[in-house]
């Protein structure tokens, strides 16, 4: 392991000599080297014409599928009945009392507008009375009594003395 870490380093180091070119450095010209003392100078602009072909457009055919509507319909067997369940939100008034702290009492009458309920009659079926005729009376042989013998007991209560001193 030490021999690998010792054979990189080492080519590491040999790769860096080998790129490192010292001995021919080049400046960079400033400005005042760059004039050559023609001072008149023109700069003449360049013209150029680009000219491409253009190709000229012609008909393609595009094949397109419109779907036709069709006008007899026919069964389809629907393999899994699932019940769907429909969630109908109905709007419902709820009336909450509500305690109202008064700091002191009005000397004078407040008219506090109470909603009021307009309550709706809807007319109702109301059941009627019918006669009806009993075709077979019914006729009872004679009455049978049963005599049974129940205990009764009876409370009687005594009046009390009572002493007045005068």
């Amino acid at each position: 392991m030490k021999a690998f870490a010792v054979l990189s380093m080492a080519l590491a180091v040999a790769s860096c000599a080998a790129v490192d070119d010292s001995g021919s450095k080049k400046e960079k010209r400033g400005l005042w080297e760059l004039d050559s003392g023609n001072d008149h100078y023109e700069q003449k602009p360049i013209i150029q014409t680009i000219t491409k072909n253009v190709p000229v457009p012609y008909p393609v055919e595009v094949e397109k599928h419109v779907p036709v509507p069709v006008k007899v319909p026919y069964p389809v067997e629907v393999e899994k009945k699932v019940p769907v369940y429909i969630e109908k939100k109905v709007p419902v008034y709820i009336e909450k009392k509500v305690p109202v702290h008064i700091d002191r009492p009005v000397p004078y009458p407040v008219k506090v507008k109470v909603p009021v309920v307009q309550k709706e009659y809807v007319a109702v079926p109301k059941p009627y009375p019918v006669h009806v005729e009993k075709p077979v009376p019914v006729y009872v042989k004679k009455p049978v009594y049963i005599e049974k013998y129940v205990p009764v007991s009876v409370q009687v209560k005594k009046p009390k003395k009572s002493f007045h001193l005068f």
